[in-house]
């Protein structure tokens, strides 16, 4: 029982000398006994006055409150009320009493220990009673303050499913700084950002509310820039940046001292950035705003974590595990989006596709360590010489697909054949080993007045790819003609494959290919047959 320095009130109705002497010898430490006069009928204001903790009432009293109107005696079922019933009853006497909300029954002999579990109870009850007193009173005089927090809570609510609906990391900013603009006097916002477990060498996102050539652009990039210094104690490496368009259009946007508030983005114990306020005047911000976006801070730093790792995974899962190079299932998606492209504006592009000249050969001879070597090399090779707008794929085996975006077939055909010689004079190796490699290309080109689906494609792809293994290898064909190069000997056996292939040069004459990225000049021979 709660200790306290006032006994707490206990009323007695009818009851017996014995069980008062006893009632009261039990409960004399923390309780006193007020035995009502005979036939009374204590009222609500008797129940203010006392506030009793306990109703003890003899079976004879209870029989007489039976017969009063119900409405006379309602205040007391309030109060915790024990029966004392006397030597004779019926079940149905008991069972009436237990349907009357008696907290408990007792059956004769009254003894010392049913009452001090009824008194201990009692106590329970009436601590309990006061403690729900207390706090209603709490909850009343905070009411405006917890409606204030529901409407927080209401609006971190509002803005973590918000952050989660989308996995592109402008796209959760751009949603935060809509929220933010409802809840704080801003004009725009920007931010920095960097991946989780950012390596050796340290990169950076930087979303500015301003694009260039805006006079306000140097001055965000060198604001985020700075806190991403200063939050991650260490030096950007590189960085790109990414429009994030403004909460108001026409709002100023330079980042002035005292109208910026720099926010850091943790999660997990992990700095990942920063998000940038821009406010119309100078802001000072309550202790509750502060809680506030600290908070929402957390929930937009998880959500862009996510968003940063989910872009990982994805790379990841685009890419060949073993040449790094985009696989399958992703050349797959692209085609059908560049023919897609090409079925709308009717830009023309061409399909390449490539296969390893006597790869089996090289694995037998070399072994299969060798043959990834020459893959994952000539993936290297196929991702440094092309143009950065041109698309890699490895298609499957030893075979590899190139998209060449708006490249005619003689502009693809001449490319080809020089992607052809540098090949072929690449001096690839394994182990101190060199192994001579040549490819055999086809090409699909599709021009821009004629509409081909993804299937057809990559069917004249594997045709002409087919004519080039079919008209000696190490040579370029489209489905209608082929070019055959000076180096391109139909006699040519894997006799001489532990010997360093020489370079000739390409069909089109001048000096040797070099490894410099494919240009569009020099126009390659070409042979309708084989």
């Amino acid at each position: 029982m709660r200790g306290t320095s006032k006994k707490r009130i206990m009323w007695g109705m009818g009851l017996e000398e014995a069980d008062e002497a006893l009632i009261r010898s039990v409960g004399r430490k923390d309780f006193t006994l007020v035995m009502l006069p005979e036939g009374s009928i204590p009222s609500a204001k008797d129940m203010d006055r006392d506030e009793p903790s306990l109703v003890w009432i003899a079976k004879s009293a209870w029989d007489q409150l039976k017969k009063l109107p119900v409405n006379t005696t309602r205040h007391l079922e309030i109060v915790p009320r024990v029966l004392l019933l006397g030597g004779h009853y019926s079940m149905h006497e008991l069972e009436d009493a237990l349907d009357s909300g008696f907290t408990d029954v007792i059956k004769p002999p009254l003894t010392e220990a049913r009452i001090r579990d009824v008194l201990m109870r009692a106590a329970e009850t009436h601590n309990l009673y006061h403690d729900i007193i207390r706090m209603t009173r709490e909850i009343c005089l905070e009411r405006e303050l917890l409606e204030r927090k529901n409407d927080i809570l209401s609006f971190i609510v509002s803005f973590l499913s918000r952050a989660t609906e989308s996995l592109e990391p402008l796209e959760i900013m751009q949603s935060a700084q809509e929220d933010l603009a409802m809840l704080l006097p801003i004009s725009a916002t920007g931010a920095v950002c960097w991946a989780p477990g950012a390596g050796r060498r340290f990169e950076a996102g930087l979303y500015v509310p301003v694009r260039q050539p805006h006079a306000a652009y140097d001055e965000w990039v060198t604001l985020l820039l700075a806190s991403a210094e200063k939050l991650s104690d260490r030096s950007v490496d590189e960085y790109h940046t990414e429009y994030l368009a403004p909460a108001e259009a026409e709002a100023p946007v330079l980042p002035e001292a005292g109208k910026v508030v720099i926010l850091p983005l943790k999660t997990g114990g992990e700095t990942l950035g920063a998000f940038a306020l821009l406010a119309r005047n100078e802001l000072h911000l309550g202790k509750d705003q502060l809680q506030i976006l600290k908070s929402a801070m957390r929930h937009l730093a998880l959500a862009l974590k996510n968003a940063m790792l989910y872009r990982e995974v994805k790379q990841h899962a685009d890419l060949d595990g073993l040449t790094l190079v985009h696989n399958r299932r992703h050349f797959d998606t692209r085609l059908a989006e560049e023919t897609e492209r090409h079925i709308r504006y009717a830009q023309p592009f061409t399909l390449m596709m490539l296969d390893i000249d006597h790869f089996k050969p090289i694995n037998d001879t070399y072994g299969h360590q060798a043959g990834d070597a020459v893959l994952k090399q000539l993936a290297g090779l196929l991702r440094s010489t092309l143009r950065t707008t041109d698309y890699v794929a490895r298609y499957g085996g030893e075979e590899f697909v190139v998209i060449l975006p708006y490249t005619p077939d003689e502009q693809a055909l001449m490319l080809a054949e020089r992607l052809r010689s540098i090949i072929e004079g690449h001096p690839f190796s394994h182990e101190g080993l060199n192994i001579p490699v040549t490819v055999s290309i086809g090409l699909s080109p599709v021009p821009e007045t004629q509409a081909q689906t993804a299937e057809q494609i990559l069917g004249d792809a594997d045709r002409a790819l087919y004519r080039a293994k079919a008209c000696g290898r190490n040579r370029v064909c489209s489905a209608t003609q082929c070019h055959i190069a000076a180096s391109a000997d139909p006699t040519r056996t894997r006799k001489d494959s532990n010997k360093q292939p020489v370079l000739t040069g390409h069909a089109g004459g001048g000096s040797p290919v070099t490894g410099n990225r494919l240009s569009r000049t020099g126009k390659p021979k070409l042979a309708g047959n084989c």
